[in-house]
């Protein structure tokens, strides 16, 4: 037995997308992103595991997950709030922070006049 050491042996990766979420939300196992797509097995393995796919496939995927490429990189659960933001103006969406403020500030019991 040799004692050569291991590389980055202590190294866990960092994933950096929301891939699996997305597929889970889909409700797709990693044979349909196979099968939706056309691509290996052992591809898909790798971004479940935390691969960054290359932009013709992270297209691919959103397409897949009917979401943008941004999208890849949120949480699905954010998903509705970025969609009911999307096509609000800038003051729309101040006021609805505000509202949402209000109706989440720490400080106040809900008791105050």
């Amino acid at each position: 037995m040799s004692n050569v050491p291991t590389i980055h042996s202590q190294k866990t990766p960092h994933r950096i997308h929301f891939i699996p979420e997305w597929a889970e939300k889909r409700q797709m196992k990693q044979a349909d992103i196979v099968r939706e797509l056309g691509v290996d097995k052992g591809l898909v393995s790798r971004w479940f595991d935390g691969t960054l796919p290359k932009a013709d496939y992270l297209d691919r995927l959103a397409a897949l997950f009917q979401t943008d490429v941004h999208g890849l990189f949120r949480s699905p659960e954010d998903d509705w709030l970025t969609q009911f933001f999307q096509d609000k103006t800038e003051e729309q969406k101040e006021k609805a922070i505000n509202v949402l403020k209000l109706m989440f500030d720490q400080g106040r019991t809900g008791t105050e006049g």
